[in-house]
Formats: structure tokens, sequence, C-alpha cells
């Protein structure tokens, strides 16, 4: 029983470790201009400009967003349901 609260906990701390934040962006670029070093700041960025890129586009009201891969590149536009409801049906 012992053995098996050791494991518990142990996983509940890696869990806890996992979800933890890291410095805010205004806390890097302040370190940066203190240090002269902008590397942690233009990771942030980098790390922020791929996370915006997966997301597909927010699209009006009665449109929905379309994406495809082409030579290794997302790219979504917003199309009418009408116009996605007849490119997915088949006649």
């Amino acid at each position: 029983m012992m053995r098996i609260t050791k494991i518990f906990s142990v996983i509940v701390m890696l869990a806890m470790a996992g979800c933890a934040t890291g410095p805010s962006m205004e806390a890097l670029e302040s370190q940066a201009l203190l240090t002269g070093d902008w590397g942690a700041v233009e990771k942030r960025e980098r790390a922020l400009a791929r996370r915006q890129a997966r997301q597909a586009p927010s699209c009006s009201d009665g449109r929905v967003a379309f994406c495809e891969y082409r030579l290794n590149q997302k790219v979504c536009s917003c199309l009418s349901r009408e116009s996605m409801r007849m490119a997915l049906t088949f006649r």
C-alpha cells in the first residue's frame, strides 16, 4: 500500500510540473533589456507564431474554415456552408 502511495504522489508531482507556466513575455523582455540577450524573447515569439499558424481562421457567421495541406504547408480559407455541403455531397 505504501508503494502505491509513493508512486501516486510522484505521478501527481510530475503532472503539476507539466502544468507550470513559464515567465510572461513582459518578464522575458525586461530580462533581455538588462542582459542584452534576446534569445528567450525570440524563442517565445517563434513558438507563438507556430501556435497561431496551426489554428484555423475564425470565419464570420455562415462560413466554415476549410484547411488543406499543400506542399507541407497548411492553407486555410473560409467557405460558405452551402459550398462545403456541395463539395462533400456525393451525387
